[in-house]
C-alpha cells in the first residue's frame, strides 16, 4: 500500500463516528475546514456525506446542487453519500434530486445508517492508498478549457438547471449571451422550463450583485400537503409471528437479515411486498 497521506476530515464531522472508524482501521486523520466536502480521501477523491435530516434541507434550497458542482471543480472523483431515510422531504423529490446528480457525473452511495456510512468511507480511503498523495485543494483543479464548457458550468449552477438542461438551452439559443437576453417568458418556452425555473434564471443572469455580508438567507419552500405517515412492517411466515413496525425502511432492512425465512417486509402505505427474508 502506498502512503499517500492523511485522510482530510472538515472539522463539521468531528462528532460523528467516521473519523473513528477511519483512525482504527490504521489511516491518519487529520481535522481541518476544507472548503468543500466533509472527506478527502485521496488523490482527487472527496466525500460529501448527507445524513438524513442535512439531505431534504440541502434539496429544498438548492444547495445540494451547487455543492455538487464545486465538488466536481475541485476533484476528479466526487461522491456523495446519502445516509438513512431522509426526512421532511417527499420521496419522489428526493430520488428526482438524486437522479439529477447522478446524471451530472455525481457517484452516490447509499448506507444505512452512522455505521455503514463508516464502513463506506474506510473501503474508499483504503483502495484510494493505491494512489498520490491527498494535499488540500484550493480552487477548481479541472475548470473547463473550452468556452462552450465553461457556457456550460455557469448556467449549471443555476438551482433547477442541471447540466443537461444547460446544454439544451446553449443548443436552442445558440450562446449564454443570448440565453441572457431571452425573457423570462420566452425562456418558459424551452422544455422543461417552467415558471420557477425561468425566474431563477433571470435572477441570476440580471440580478443586481449583492455582497456576501449583505445576502439574506434563502426563504424556505412552501410546505406540500403533508402526506400520510409511511410505516415499514415486518411481517413473520404466513402471518403466524408476530408483526413488527418501523418509521424508516433502511432500519426494517436490518431487522429483516435477522429475520426468520419467509418473514416479509410490507409497504404500510400500499400494502406491497418490498422485500422476503430468505
Amino acid at each position: 500500500m502506498v502512503d499517500v497521506g492523511p485522510v482530510l476530515v472538515d472539522h463539521r464531522e468531528r462528532n460523528s463516528s467516521i473519523p473513528d472508524a477511519l483512525a482504527a482501521a490504521g489511516l491518519e486523520v487529520r481535522l481541518t475546514d476544507l472548503p468543500v466536502g466533509d472527506y478527502v480521501l485521496g488523490p482527487g477523491l472527496a466525500v460529501e456525506r448527507k445524513g438524513p435530516n442535512d439531505l431534504g434541507a440541502s434539496i429544498r434550497d438548492g444547495r445540494i446542487f451547487d455543492q455538487a458542482v464545486r465538488l466536481q471543480s475541485a476533484f476528479a472523483q466526487a461522491v456523495l453519500l446519502v445516509e438513512g431515510e431522509p426526512r421532511g422531504i417527499a420521496e419522489d423529490a428526493w430520488r428526482g434530486a438524486v437522479c439529477r446528480l447522478i446524471e451530472d457525473g455525481v457517484t452516490v452511495l447509499h448506507s444505512l445508517d452512522a455505521e455503514d456510512s463508516a464502513a463506506w468511507v474506510v473501503r474508499l480511503a483504503k483502495r484510494a492508498r493505491r494512489a498520490g498523495p491527498t494535499t488540500l485543494t484550493v480552487g477548481p483543479r479541472r475548470a473547463p478549457r473550452h468556452p462552450s464548457a465553461q457556457a456550460e458550468a455557469m448556467l449549471s449552477v443555476v438551482p433547477g438547471i442541471s447540466l443537461t438542461m444547460a446544454r439544451s438551452l446553449l443548443a436552442s439559443y445558440g450562446s449564454l449571451a443570448a440565453v441572457a437576453a431571452a425573457a423570462p417568458d420566452g425562456l418558459r418556452s424551452h422544455p422543461g422550463i417552467g415558471r420557477v425555473r425561468a425566474a431563477r434564471l433571470a435572477d441570476a443572469l440580471h440580478g443586481g450583485y449583492v455582497a456576501p455580508h449583505d445576502r439574506e438567507p434563502d426563504p424556505a419552500r412552501p410546505v406540500r400537503g403533508a402526506r400520510p405517515p409511511r410505516r415499514w412492517i415486518l411481517v413473520g411466515p404466513g402471518a403466524r409471528g408476530e408483526s413488527e413496525s418501523f418509521d424508516r425502511r433502511a432500519v426494517a432492512l436490518r431487522a429483516l437479515l435477522s429475520a426468520a425465512a419467509g418473514t416479509q417486509l410490507i409497504d404500510g402505505l400500499t400494502g406491497e411486498v418490498s422485500a422476503t427474508a430468505r
